[in-house]
């Protein structure tokens, strides 16, 4: 609604001025030709009347008192002062950022410099309109002493009365006819809430703008149906206006028929945001007891901002100097402003509880909302104040008018419709994007980008609204990005670190999804010892990802900027090249170890001999191994120090036999029974995943002493030692058994060869 202050408080302002410049008695000629016969007749009559007469002194005195203080900026304005030499450019600083002359940065400090002037500027023109209130009065007992201006003040009353009224009545005949299809409408239109007697909807807001999308057409062919009666009443309106033959009472008719309409036509897209009666209909998130509360409000400032304005040009018409219209419109203004600040003190709470984020909810973004839920008010507060501000500055340079209104509502209502088809287009996207992703990932996705998304396309909707609005009331805010100014700079700028900053979250979110997808199919394809490699080295490649990135777009948003960052750059490379030649060892600790874990030569619990050491890899990173050695110990080496790496766990371990079995046995039936073992083990479950193979055996050695038997059992990397042992434990057993002699030691054989004899 504050945008609308403008066009609300100027309402017919161009048509009222016109009529003004030729019906006031008390106006002066605006150039320097000769009086016409009829206003020197006028002048005269005035002049002889002494009533009259005393009247024109009056006005003459209010005005000289009012005139040199408008005079002053005129004066000042032909004079210009002489332009100031350039200072003479000093060398900067060492340490101290510098700013190109032409960068966006130095064009947002110098256009900064000039907006404390501007609003001095605008206060004070404001303050010499108020001055001028006495005229007012001064208009009030002319019309009230002048019988031809009050036969003709209630000629224009009466009939307009009959002239609105006969529009009234048809237009009230075509809304009940609108009831039913309006009813319909909301009948069909898509119901994704519900509501609880008077207790706020509590919804997401992704499953909130897709469902808005949806309603939009139904709540659009609504405003079009109760907008039908308007255009009736306004175009009958005009149509019985032009029998009328008094131009002054046609241009009064006018005034009031276009404020009429303008109430309506304000009432019904208000209707169409938040339909206090048929909430599928609704575009605003709100309930109904919110809805009626909004509506009752808007109703009452669109009164008071249509009444004002309405009797504000009404008084034009009838004579009323411009310096007074001035302040009254300032004045209605300022009411509605007072009103609109009522509303928002009145309802801080309620929206307080709207934009503070959910208790369980974490994120930089959760802290701006908060911090905006406790202060939205003053920044509302704020945002009336200076609108008013703008208003009357507007006022002041003839601006108003129901174009002004009209045009003011459109954009704002353009620019909700926008955000809704905005957002609702984001969220079907993200939806869609969805297909391919598991739950988990597509839910933790969006929570990470969707309240960012919402803002950035909120904030663009709130500042092209704002830009739109100023333009619209002759600010020329396109003026500001025409090529070379302030404003292209900073479009130019904004375009490129937005590209910049989408392709590195294109960029970061391929890679984590491509490594993602390798996790979930090493960790589907086998253990978790699989995966351990990308677990580890994820967070360094992240790390050096995220760091490249946020390098690059810094950098960019600094050239962009204006900042030189040739200085950076090289200060950059320098810090490099120090800490390059200072940790060439934890440089050499990292690219090998890098290395090592991309070519899946060492896993987590793999057993393993390296720098001369073994044991199994209880841990690993970038720079060093865990290993837990037999002893226990734990030891840690770094991978500078790995040369050579001895990895017994690689999917394929073979179980070592070897069985040495005295001279006097016989080989063959030895050989039968390791592998009778062998397989009587092959079939037990214990051992059956865990042997791969039969029992490969073979005589490796025969000698004085005995026959060694030596052969392997093909396993699994994991199962190689259990089955070597238990094999072990059961040749020992059965070789007993069956009596099979092993061979015996040396020693023990020659001390029974030397004692046979003696015996003997």
């Amino acid at each position: 609604m504050l945008a609308l202050l403008p066009g609300v408080v100027g309402l017919g302002a161009p048509a009222a001025r016109a009529q003004h410049a030729t019906g006031a008695l008390t106006s002066a000629p605006a150039d320097n030709t000769a009086l016409t016969p009829s206003e020197a007749h006028r002048l005269a009559e005035t002049l002889q009347d002494p009533q009259k007469r005393s009247q024109l002194i009056d006005t003459l005195n209010a005005l000289s008192k009012t005139a040199p203080a408008s005079e002053k900026p005129a004066e000042a304005d032909k004079a210009p002062p002489p332009p100031t030499p350039p200072p003479e450019t000093e060398p900067a600083k060492p340490g101290t950022v510098s700013l190109a002359p032409d960068s966006l940065g130095a064009q947002l400090l110098a256009q900064a410099s000039h907006w404390p002037a501007l609003i001095a500027h605008e206060f004070a023109a404001t303050g010499r309109t108020v001055t001028s209130a006495p005229l007012l009065w001064i208009w009030i007992r002319s019309i009230a002493n002048d019988p031809e201006q009050r036969t003709a003040v209630v000629d224009a009353i009466w009939q307009s009365v009959l002239v609105a009224g006969g529009a009234l009545l048809l237009g009230w005949l075509l809304r009940l006819a609108m009831r039913r299809p309006i009813n319909a409408l909301a009948t069909h239109a898509p119901n994704g809430e519900t509501t609880d007697g008077d207790t706020p909807i509590v919804r997401s807001r992704r499953a909130t703008a897709w469902h808005l999308l949806k309603r939009l057409p139904f709540a659009l062919m609504r405003l079009v149906l109760e907008l039908i009666p308007v255009g009736v009443f306004w175009g009958s309106a005009m149509l019985m206006s032009a029998a009328v033959p008094a131009p002054l009472t046609r241009a009064v008719i006018a005034v009031v028929i276009n404020g009429y309409a303008v109430a309506r036509a304000v009432m019904a897209i208000a209707r169409m945001l938040v339909s206090p009666a048929l909430g599928r209909l609704r575009l605003l998130q709100t309930d109904d007891a919110g809805a009626e509360y909004l509506i009752a409000w808007l109703r009452a400032i669109v009164i008071v901002g249509v009444t004002g304005g309405v009797m504000a040009n009404l008084a034009l018409l009838f004579g009323l100097f411009e310096d007074a219209y001035d302040t009254l419109v300032r004045l209605v203004a300022l009411i509605v402003a007072g009103l609109l600040a009522v509303l928002v003190l009145r309802c801080r709470t309620s929206v307080a509880q709207r934009l503070r984020a959910p208790p369980d909810a974490e994120g930089g973004i959760v802290r701006w909302r908060n911090c905006l839920a406790g202060s939205w008010h003053l920044l509302a507060l704020l945002a009336i104040a200076a609108g008013w501000i703008l208003a009357a500055a507007g006022i002041q340079e003839g601006l108003g008018g129901l174009r002004v209104l009209i045009g003011s509502v459109l954009i704002v209502v353009a620019a909700r419709i926008v955000a809704i088809v905005l957002l609702g287009t984001l969220d079907r996207v993200a939806r869609l994007s969805e297909g391919g992703e598991s739950p988990a990932a597509a839910s933790l996705r969006a929570a990470r980008y969707q309240a960012l998304a919402h803002l950035i396309v909120t904030i663009a909707v709130v500042l092209g609204t704002l830009l739109g609005l100023l333009e619209f009331w002759g600010f020329r805010t396109l003026y500001w990005f025409e090529q070379g100014r302030v404003g292209a700079n900073l479009m130019s700028a904004a375009v490129t670190v937005t590209i910049a900053v989408i392709a590195a979250i294109v960029v970061w979110e391929l890679a984590n999804s491509a490594m993602e997808r390798r996790l979930a199919r090493l960790s589907a394809a086998g253990p978790a010892s699989h995966s351990a490699r990308l677990r580890t080295l994820l967070p360094i490649l992240r790390a050096a990802l995220l760091t490249t990135i946020v390098v690059i777009v810094g950098l960019t948003a600094l050239s962009e900027i204006g900042v030189n960052i040739a200085p950076l750059l090289a200060g950059a490379g320098i810090v490099g090249v120090a800490v390059g030649f200072g940790s060439q060892k934890l440089v050499q600790d990292v690219i090998t170890g890098m290395f090592v874990l991309f070519e899946n030569a060492i896993q987590i619990g793999d057993s393993v001999t390296v720098a001369s050491l073994s044991g199994n890899v209880e841990r690993l990173s970038v720079r060093n191994i865990w290993l837990r050695g037999g002893d226990g110990a734990v030891h840690i080496i770094p991978f500078s120090a790995v040369t050579s790496i001895t990895n017994s766990n690689r999917g394929l371990g073979n179980a070592a036999v070897s069985v040495t079995i005295s001279v006097d046995e016989d080989a063959d039936r030895a050989a039968d029974v390791l592998r009778d073992i062998a397989a009587g083990m092959k079939t037990e479950d214990a051992y059956a995943s865990a042997m791969l193979g039969d029992l490969g055996l073979w005589v490796d050695a025969v000698k004085a002493s005995g026959v060694t038997l030596s052969g392997t059992i093909s396993c699994t990397d994991s199962g190689r030692w259990s089955v070597q042992r238990e094999f072990n434990r059961r040749v020992h057993k059965r070789f007993r058994e069956l009596g099979i002699v092993f061979d015996e030691w040396p020693g023990k054989r020659e001390i029974t060869w030397q004692s046979a004899p003696t015996s003997a």
